[in-house]
């Protein structure tokens, strides 16, 4: 063989191993989380070999290369790592596997209101006062003020509400001094109102202090009563920023009727507040709202254990959700995709709406309908957070691992 045919193999062969790599690290991650006394199984490439190592304190973890599926299984709780290997010889991957004790809570699907109060006052919108003189100031602006800033005091005082925060501007008449966050600094400033043309002191921006809304609680802890809910966050309408929330209320609330969805304009349901408060909010946060229950539960014996990611399969599943005020239901789903790669997303999965019954009454996926647990195979998988837009039968889901990370760390 010529050195240059020898030269293109050892090149075609270097391109492969390339490929082969590139694959594994989008389609396969770094660090695998699975339940002990479970196993699972991802797709590979035939040609490939795994290898455990580094097992400390475990008894042998099984790995195994069959068929281009990579099957993992362990007894113990712990981690080790394997190395992938294409034809047992060359090295493609390094993966770490963290086998993690069963968790189980309870699914709920009911429908809640929500209550938040802001931490401080947030900007929405900074505009132009028009003043008695007839001349546009902008204090807000000329204070270096913008959208999405919380003020957090005035000369000292911790205004809590839109009306005192006007109350005190029209009683002092006068430069104030604002402290002000802005995301995650912080940073002080002058402000002197204007007085506009109907004779009153204004400061050129609107402030908002709390925020209402309806959705569904995921699961809770009958141990600890910490609940989930919506699977992603509370933001603000104006300014798309997460609300940063001093205090909140979970309440009862009873669905009256259905808008549904269709191609470009999301359904929502709608829904009033009975008034009775269930539970408390101390977490806002790109997975969802969170906190403790202070109602107490009957149906303290459906516990579910809690899948990974990497127990969740394409295929048929179930949401629970109540559409209509008649209570939870189950209705059939198809998980469509799955990006396990997605570790810290609240898109990690997309379901389709194959019951012929829901989508008669809502379209497909609501608004409202965020945080309905997903199940399959009797253990939760997730929860819905978003609608495709021109899709109503389509949305995205939350992996429950990524919830399940927030209440642990709330026990």
């Amino acid at each position: 063989m010529s050195a240059k045919k020898i030269f293109k193999n050892a090149a075609i062969g270097l391109i492969s191993v390339s490929a082969v790599s590139f694959l594994l690290n989008i389609t396969i991650p770094s660090d695998i989380v699975i339940n002990e006394n479970s196993k699972i199984s991802l797709k590979t490439f035939p040609m490939l070999k795994a290898n455990a190592y580094s097992v400390a304190n475990l008894s042998q973890p099984e790995v195994e290369v069959d068929n281009g599926l990579i099957n993992i299984s362990s007894k113990e709780c712990g981690n080790f790592n394997y190395d992938l290997k294409l034809m047992d010889t060359i090295p493609i991957k390094n993966i770490n596997v963290s086998v993690i004790p069963k968790k189980y809570v309870i699914p709920s699907g009911e429908s809640i209101g929500v209550k938040m109060y802001t931490d401080g006052l947030l900007v929405v919108y900074v505009s132009e006062v028009n003043g008695i003189d007839g001349i546009q100031y902008t204090p807000a602006r000329d204070a270096g003020l913008c959208e999405g800033d919380r003020i957090l005091s005035v000369d000292g005082y911790e205004l809590t509400t839109n009306e005192e925060f006007s109350e005190y501007i029209n009683n002092v008449k006068q430069q104030v001094h604002l402290r002000v966050a802005r995301e995650g600094e912080f940073f002080e400033t002058d402000i002197v109102p204007a007085v506009s043309d109907d004779n009153k002191y204004k400061v050129g921006m609107w402030v908002r202090d709390s925020t209402a809304g309806i959705g569904t609680m995921t699961y809770y802890e009958p141990e600890t009563n910490v609940y989930a809910a919506l699977g992603h966050a509370i933001c603000d309408t104006d300014t798309g920023s997460i609300l940063k929330i001093s205090q909140g209320a979970l309440m009862e609330c009873d669905i009256i009727s259905v808008k549904k969805g269709q191609s470009g304009i999301p359904g929502e349901l709608c829904g009033s507040f009975s008034g009775a408060e269930i539970g408390t909010i101390t977490e806002n946060n790109e997975f969802g709202i969170y906190g403790k229950l202070t109602r107490e539960y009957d149906n303290k014996g459906n516990l579910t254990e809690v899948a990974t990611r990497f127990q969740t399969k394409e295929g048929p599943a179930e949401i629970l959700c109540d559409i209509d005020g008649s209570g939870v239901k189950s209705y059939p789903v198809e998980i469509t995709k799955i990006s396990k790669t997605a570790a810290l997303d609240n898109k990690g999965l997309v379901i389709k709406i194959v019951d012929g019954g829901l989508l008669e009454k809502t379209g497909g996926i609501v608004q409202g309908m965020s945080g309905a647990p997903i199940l399959q195979n009797g253990m939760l998988v997730g929860a819905v957070t978003h609608v495709f837009v021109n899709d109503p039968t389509r949305g995205y889901g939350i992996f429950a691992e990524n919830m399940i990370d927030i209440t642990n760390g709330m026990n």
